[in-house]
């Protein structure tokens, strides 16, 4: 903006909050109005970015003790890296199931009140090398009432256990 502009601009909004007909409390209506718009959209894009991170994180953390705990240990002594692909699912269900205290629908509830549903889109498990990849998406809702309908946020969260050989992989 030009300083001749950004002058008038000011003087416009200073002809109008001295104004007596009663404009100014529709203009200070308005923007408390926009203010308050923006700080519900704020906090509502942190809430969202806050608990896909949380959910992300503990995903992570069940898909590397799936694939810890599929490993078959009795080949790692002849230098093979395999897994038990069946157990590594079962796992990461059961860590779903336990840690993260979903129902059986894959839905968190805060007490009686619904969070979040997990959506499981694709879980693929590698015999070898050892790797467990969850796609999927969190599905939840504004916690503002007139912010209606669901959220999706999708993330595609993967381990892999890879054999290193002495003295580096090779």
């Amino acid at each position: 903006m030009s300083a001749g502009k950004e002058a008038n601009t000011v003087g416009v909004i200073k002809r109008t909050l001295k104004n007596c007909k009663g404009d100014t409390f529709v203009f200070i209506l308005i923007l408390v109005f926009f203010i308050l718009t923006l700080a519900v959209i704020l906090i509502e894009y942190f809430r969202m970015e806050s608990l896909y991170q949380q959910v992300e994180y503990v995903l992570q953390r069940g898909v590397n003790s799936a694939v810890e705990y599929a490993m078959k240990d009795e080949y790692r002594r002849d230098g093979y890296a395999l897994m038990d692909t069946e157990l590594a699912k079962e796992t990461l269900y059961d860590y779903l199931h336990a840690s993260m205290e979903l129902d059986s629908g894959l839905n968190k509830y805060a007490g009686d009140e619904w969070v979040y549903e997990l959506q499981i889109k694709n879980l693929h498990a590698t015999e070898s090398p050892p790797r467990l990849t969850l796609d999927g998406a969190i599905r939840t809702h504004s916690i503002f009432a007139f912010l209606p309908g669901e959220i999706e946020l999708p993330f595609s969260i993967s381990s892999v256990n890879t054999q290193i050989t002495e003295g580096g992989s090779q």
